[in-house]
């Protein structure tokens, strides 16, 4: 988040006042791209979800060829054990644990920066956004759809089920998680604060099991007879909407945040 801001008598001459200008301008497009991104992928979204529901509600052929084609692969056991890594990682219980993990050592670095007398507000902000957006995107917005729709899961006839789920299939819940668990955790892995951190290469390992996660977790649902290729599309689009507000939302929250603190901090007498 930019935390440049412009100040009686620092733009004296129109030279001076340009750059700042340009930045507002910069900032002003990307939330606008960034709106009308996030608009077409919700009405998208919606639409998927409404023809599924109405007119479509079985596998559409390339669905069903898909699932197919992965089930007739002959992997190795070891492939396959990395396979299904990710939808047994990402599944409620051990999502459940990792978030809880997380919530509670952010409030452990929010108490060791407040007893080092700086300010904890960014990591409390953090634990919050990271626990409660991931939360909201499963248990509010993928839970209304997925009830909404009600698609039936893949059935055995037609392919393997190699792990049987009895909540509906679209969209794909996995799916969806991970683009917002994982890709809210990659964002905040190359923001100013983390960026400044003298050990920040350390997180090298960590993006790439998150980026890793987002890549193979469609796969693998599929793999399994869990999902339709459909289902898991869906999902991922389901994510990035959930994703991109949850951030801006985040970014926005920063900046009131900020700004509040500038204005007691002038209001303090010298």
């Amino acid at each position: 988040m930019d935390s440049s801001t412009d100040l009686p008598g620092t733009q004296a001459s129109g030279s001076a006042g340009r750059p700042a200008e340009a930045k507002k301008r910069q900032r002003q497009m990307l939330l606008v791209s960034a709106f009308t991104l996030w608009v077409i992928g919700l009405i998208a979204l919606l639409a998927t979800a409404g023809i599924v529901h109405f007119f479509h509600p079985g596998p559409w052929p390339f669905d069903l060829q898909m699932t197919e084609t992965l089930q007739s692969l002959h992997y190795p056991p070891w492939l396959l054990t990395i396979i299904d890594f990710p939808s047994r990682f990402n599944d409620i219980v051990p999502s459940v644990i990792a978030l809880a993990l997380w919530f509670a050592g952010l409030l452990l670095v929010a108490w060791l920066f407040k007893r080092q007398g700086k300010s904890a507000l960014l990591w409390f902000v953090i634990a919050l956004f990271l626990v409660g957006g991931t939360a909201f995107a499963d248990l509010i917005v993928n839970f209304l759809i997925v009830n909404l729709v009600r698609r039936p899961r893949p059935i055995s006839p037609l392919i393997h089920i190699y792990n049987p789920e009895p909540v509906p299939s679209f969209p794909s819940g996995h799916a969806e998680h991970t683009v917002v668990y994982y890709g809210f955790l990659l964002y905040l892995s190359f923001t100013k604060p983390v960026r400044q951190w003298r050990y920040h290469w350390f997180l090298l390992p960590l993006q790439i099991f998150a980026a890793l996660n987002i890549l193979l977790i469609g796969y693998s649902r599929i793999e399994e007879g869990s999902h339709w290729l459909s289902d898991v599309l869906a999902g991922y689009l389901e994510g990035a909407v959930c994703l991109l507000l949850l951030i801006v939302v985040y970014r926005w929250t920063l900046q009131k945040l900020e700004q509040r603190r500038a204005k007691k901090l002038a209001e303090q007498p010298v």
